[in-house]
Formats: structure tokens, C-alpha cells, sequence
């Protein structure tokens, strides 16, 4: 699930992805073959997060 929060809104790479029941939540930026699984919770409403494939 995606939400937006204060104008922010979650962007996510074309090649990444994020389960159905996975949180992401504002300011978040879900970079290139990044996997965000099921259960996890990206809440970016008071600062921005940014997840990079290593």
C-alpha cells in the first residue's frame, strides 16, 4: 500500500519491488532492483528515506 502524506508521495523505480502488504508512507524514494518485502513499514512523514540496492 502506498500513502501520501503532507504532499509527499512515494516514487519507486520501474525495476523495483514492493510486496502488496508492505507500508510505504511520504517522503520515500525506492531506488533501481531495490525488494521491499512483506510486513515493511517505510514511514517518511517526518524525513525522507531513501532505499539504494547495494
Amino acid at each position: 500500500m502506498f500513502y501520501e502524506f503532507n504532499g509527499y508521495k512515494p516514487v519507486v523505480h520501474p525495476s523495483a519491488y514492493v510486496h502488496p502488504q508492505a507500508v510505504v508512507t511520504g517522503n520515500v524514494v525506492i531506488g533501481a532492483d531495490v525488494y521491499i518485502g512483506p510486513g515493511a513499514a517505510l514511514r517518511g512523514d517526518w524525513g525522507e528515506i531513501v532505499v539504494k540496492a547495494g
